[in-house]
């Protein structure tokens, strides 16, 4: 024993403490290596995770927007086609009315044209 009061360590026990030492160093580091493994494995998992919910997220805005604009379409061609449809109504309807005074035109006409080729005049 040293005068220190410390105990004098034999050659072999310092060199099996240091290995010691070198083993729990070196399983240390290597579940240092393992944690941060796991922790970048999670984190890219994370990353793809909320990726993948932007991604669904944009899609979904996307679909509600366009439904929303197919809505507003449907209905503004859903106004041209009834004001188109009023348009044709309103046409046919003053066409049917004209008919008769067209008729009468029509049967003067021929009856000036049959006089003039008769020379007939009443």
């Amino acid at each position: 024993m040293k005068p220190s009061g410390e105990r004098s360590v034999g050659k072999a026990e310092a060199l099996s403490q240091i290995k010691e030492a070198e083993a729990k160093a070196k399983k240390t580091l290597e579940e240092a290596i393992e944690k941060q493994k796991a922790i970048v494995a999670s984190a890219r998992r994370e990353a793809v995770d909320k990726l993948q919910a932007a991604e669904r997220d944009m899609r979904a805005r996307r679909e509600a927007v366009l439904a929303k604009e197919r809505e507003t379409l449907a209905a503004k061609r859903d106004e041209l086609l009834r004001k188109g449809n009023d348009e044709a109504a309103t046409i046919q309807e003053k066409a049917t009315n004209r008919i008769p005074k067209a008729k009468i035109a029509i049967k003067q006409q021929l009856e000036r044209a049959f006089d003039a080729t008769t020379g007939t005049n009443e």
